[in-house]
């Protein structure tokens, strides 16, 4: 079995959604291809899903706009619709805003993990309906009948035991088989959806070649393969030919956004190798994960968080930080769901960094200052550098204005004022 996993942009209309039908085309079976949503629909039904729980009559408006969008997508796509896509499609639409048109409950990331997965839902079922189309015969799996999870909406736990068995019943390994499936989402133990975390699509991937026992998994990019820098604020960048998987570990948990944090240990278990290539010239060979000691080639590796917010904390009655503050507020940012980017103590402070775009920062914020002093400091940027040099570290600190530092032997990390 093989694992395919195709981004949004990959499948962002149907020029797009041709081209990796070709590619799919040409390989052998096995294959199991999961797929996100069209384009930016995850940002639209994010938007449709604040209004529809904020109780906003624009979450009607940002529906229609959704359908538009797939409708036309279908219209450029087929010469002839064949009748199945559009009532297919149009069912999903009418799930989706028979949901919408009944009241919120008051559990916001249940109601997003309802909503979010009929993204995946839409453009499964219309490349499956495609490439069946073409002669490309395929089955498309809903993979909510095999993928289970606890109750942890918005980043829900996979419960491998039980989802080894649906799984392998679902997608049995049958040499000429096609398997058309969604990313991103599951369902827990009383049939609810769930969402693996934003950008999870490629996780779903890793999952399904855990659970498959898969001889390889590519994910497709619009990039030739995992560059050393984001070429969004790197003039010059080089792809690296080989990354370990314990060093692509810490390049997602450092925020590189080529894979999701949790794609990499479901493969190293199993030794899976792990290649990123590129849907827009599949001749490239791309960037390979697999086992090994060091990056081929070994260079400084940027990654860039935009928008970071840093919270200094200091106790109100004068104290020093102690364990029992540490303690305290952990469980705050956990009970806010905050993702901290890094942090940094004192004896009479403590401070995190965390992308100001989370939801419930403010929230957070609030129940801090009930016991300490709160400074917030606004529009941030974040630069880490895996495997540094000295003449890295000086280029960073002569261009920017560096408010914090930390180093360790290979990783240095810098919370900048933004440019």
């Amino acid at each position: 079995m093989i694992i395919y996993k195709f981004g949004g942009a990959s499948v962002k209309d149907a020029t797009a959604i041709k081209n990796i039908c070709q590619i799919i085309g040409k390989v052998k079976r096995p294959l199991t291809v999961v797929i996100s949503a069209i384009g930016t629909t995850t940002n639209l039904l994010e938007e449709l899903v604040d209004a529809y729980f904020s109780g906003n009559d624009k979450a009607l408006e940002l529906f229609d706009l959704l359908k538009k969008n797939h409708t036309s997508l279908i219209g450029n796509l087929f010469e002839e619709v064949p009748a199945p896509v559009y009532s297919e499609v149009n069912a999903l639409f009418i799930e989706l805003k028979t949901k919408i048109s009944k009241p919120s409950s008051d559990q916001f990331n249940f109601e997003y993990d309802q909503v979010i997965g009929f993204g995946e839902l839409l453009s499964t079922t219309i490349v499956s309906a495609y490439l069946n189309h073409i002669g490309q015969n395929n089955k498309w799996i809903d993979v909510r009948t095999c993928l289970d999870s606890d109750d942890n909406y918005v980043d829900a736990n996979i419960l491998w035991d039980s989802s080894k068995e649906k799984a392998n019943a679902v997608f049995p390994d049958n040499p000429t088989a096609l398997y058309i499936t969604q990313g991103f989402i599951a369902r827990d133990q009383n049939g609810f959806t769930t969402s693996l975390g934003r950008e999870g699509s490629d996780y779903t991937a890793a999952i399904l070649a855990h659970l498959l026992g898969a001889d390889k998994m590519i994910i497709w990019k619009d990039v030739l393969g995992i560059l050393n820098a984001d070429p969004d604020y790197f003039e010059e960048t080089t792809k690296l030919d080989l990354i370990p998987y314990q060093e692509a570990i810490e390049l997602s948990y450092y925020g590189a956004r080529v894979i999701h944090p949790k794609t990499i240990k479901p493969l190293q278990a199993k030794k899976i190798p792990l290649w990123v290539k590129s849907f827009i010239d599949p001749s490239q060979k791309g960037t390979l994960i697999t086992k090994g000691e060091q990056p081929q080639p070994l260079l400084p590796n940027y990654i860039v968080k935009k928008r970071q917010l840093l919270v200094s904390l200091k106790p109100l009655n004068f104290s020093s930080i102690g364990e029992k503050d540490l303690v305290f507020i952990f469980t705050l940012v956990t009970k806010y769901r905050i993702k901290l980017n890094f942090t940094q103590n004192t004896a009479v402070s403590f401070a995190f960094c965390a992308n100001s775009t989370a939801r419930n920062m403010q929230d957070l914020v609030t129940e801090l200052e009930e016991k300490y002093e709160v400074e917030l400091s606004e529009d941030l940027e974040l630069i880490t550098v895996r495997h540094y040099t000295p003449a890295t570290i000086e280029e960073i600190q002569n261009k920017h204005h560096v408010l914090v530092e930390q180093k360790n032997s290979n990783t240095a990390i810098y919370l900048t004022v933004a440019n």
